[in-house]
């Protein structure tokens, strides 16, 4: 009895990094064309910088909450029925999105530089 529930422990422990949910953090950018971007003012930019900037923050919020989120789901679902677990769906719509907002922030800071804002 004793063998089985340490072979539970560790296979638990080894499959638990199978989560498909990422950190706000964790999340890199998809660059995003520069093009519309350099086509704006600098107060339009810096506009537009801070829109984008609310909305990656309020975004990676929700991200860090769906990870901590599917992680308890996750250490739940190994301790009561371990198939279950292959079906989470983790957070990867909102990290994408997240990851799309990152790129346009970087894409904006650049419009920024090319256009010689301070």
């Amino acid at each position: 009895m004793k063998k089985i529930f340490i072979t539970s422990l560790i296979l638990i422990t080894s499959i638990s990094g199978c989560s498909t949910a990422q950190k706000a953090s964790e999340v890199q950018s998809v660059r995003a064309p520069i093009a519309p971007y350099l086509k704006m003012t600098c107060k339009e930019l810096g506009t537009e910088q801070n829109a984008v900037y609310r909305e990656a923050e309020t975004l990676g919020a929700q991200v860090d909450k769906d990870y901590q989120s599917d992680k308890n789901t996750e250490l739940v679902t190994w301790i009561l029925f371990a198939p279950a677990a292959f079906w989470m769906d983790g957070n990867a719509e909102s990290a994408g999105k997240l990851a799309a907002l990152k790129g346009q922030l970087e894409t904006i800071q650049e419009a920024q530089k090319v256009n010689g804002c301070s």
